[in-house]
């Protein structure tokens, strides 16, 4: 029998953990859904701008030097971040708190939830080429309602008391994110270059609520900044109602409890193609927010619309929430190759060695910029 340990929470931590998240594909809505705290596990992932029915293409940053307006948009020399009031003081006091953070508690909860995306898979012993630095003295540029710009910060950071998903008088602790991109093909982490039907993300916002009376606990805003950062990465949410035949996996079966929570829960980011993800393994398929489905006890995922993953597995306070279906949508979006093991790593050094070297000699290109569109979380 399933505890539904959302309705065995208190109502305020329900009131707390409620959050607004959204997309639009170019510019047309996709989805818009309520977010609060719910037990949910998974190892698939959803991502944006597939081709058609294919696991081809996806937004992403350019692995590879691209210039847009002047400035440095890429993954080169880590993916740099500002703040709405340019200090963590000034972005800290536009929010109401439970108890006031230090800025140097609010500072560490930030860089927290960045580099959370940062970490090695405790599973596969993935790693990743995100990395993120804090560029305050560069001035965000936007509102704060979706319409990214190409400019400021690679990823600018708002407050706002009236956003495309809420309206002023809105006391909801919520938080939504945009990203935009150019229709112009990227390199992969992995080496590939002009990866087909790819688009390259060149700017995304981040905006939370901030009207009077929306109460943030540092905890919650941490683990909805590090869910939001998801998005701006190009990872969507995993709800069948938001992302209908979305959800990729490797071998979803929602016949039972048992069977969704065996098949979600699988690992499967080492079975992702790293020079063409596309190839790896994976079908489509649409899993809904029920049991059997995202609800189904034992699942806990942060890219879930509805909760954040935050459950008895996964609480608000872990500052490493990704799990199984967020390392292998961060794999799928920024491939690496698997680090061999000592023996296997001095049994073939020659063919390593070999494979380092043509690696090293993939020229990089510097993309032009394409035919402008806007994806939006």
């Amino acid at each position: 029998m399933k505890t539904n340990f959302k309705n065995k929470q208190p109502i305020d931590l329900l009131k707390l953990t409620q959050n607004l998240s959204l997309a639009i594909l170019g510019s047309v809505l996709s989805f818009a859904a309520i977010e609060v705290a719910n037990p949910a596990r998974s190892d698939a992932f959803v991502i944006f701008n597939r081709s058609g029915s294919t696991l081809e293409g996806g937004s992403r940053w350019d692995a590879a030097p691209r210039t847009i307006h002047g400035r440095e948009r890429s993954l080169e020399g880590g993916l740099r971040y500002s703040l709405q009031g340019g200090s963590y003081q000034a972005y800290r006091d536009l929010f109401t708190w439970d108890i006031v953070p230090s800025v140097n508690e609010f500072q560490n909860a930030i860089e927290a939830a960045f580099n959370a995306w940062t970490v090695v898979d405790p599973v596969s012993g993935l790693g990743t080429d995100l990395s993120f630095v804090a560029d305050l003295e560069t001035q965000v540029i936007g509102t704060g309602r979706g319409d990214v710009h190409p400019d400021g910060a690679e990823i600018d950071l708002f407050a706002s008391t009236n956003a495309t998903f809420w309206n002023p008088g809105n006391t909801s602790p919520q938080g939504e994110a945009f990203f935009y991109y150019i229709n112009d093909t990227v390199t992969l982490t992995s080496g590939t270059e002009n990866y087909a039907g790819s688009s390259a993300i060149v700017g995304a916002d981040i905006t939370f609520n901030n009207n009077a009376g929306t109460v943030y606990t540092l905890d919650f805003f941490r683990r909805l900044l590090t869910h939001e950062i998801g998005h701006a990465i190009g990872l969507g949410d995993i709800e069948g109602d938001i992302s209908a035949n979305r959800f990729i996996d490797d071998n979803y079966d929602g016949s039972t409890s048992a069977t969704a929570n065996a098949t979600l829960s699988n690992p499967i980011a080492q079975l992702i193609d790293p020079l063409n993800p596309a190839a790896s393994p994976f079908s489509l398929f649409t899993v809904p927010d029920q049991d059997p489905g995202v609800d189904t006890p034992g699942v806990d995922i942060l890219m879930e619309s509805r909760g954040l993953g935050i459950a008895p597995g996964n609480p608000v306070t872990n500052l490493s929430p990704l799990v199984n279906d967020d390392y292998a949508g961060r794999q799928f979006l920024y491939p690496v190759f698997s680090e061999p093991s000592a023996s296997e790593a001095s049994v073939n050094e020659p063919t390593a060695t070999l494979g380092l070297l043509a690696l090293g000699m993939i020229a990089t290109r510097l993309s032009t910029q394409g035919k402008k569109a806007s994806n939006r979380e």
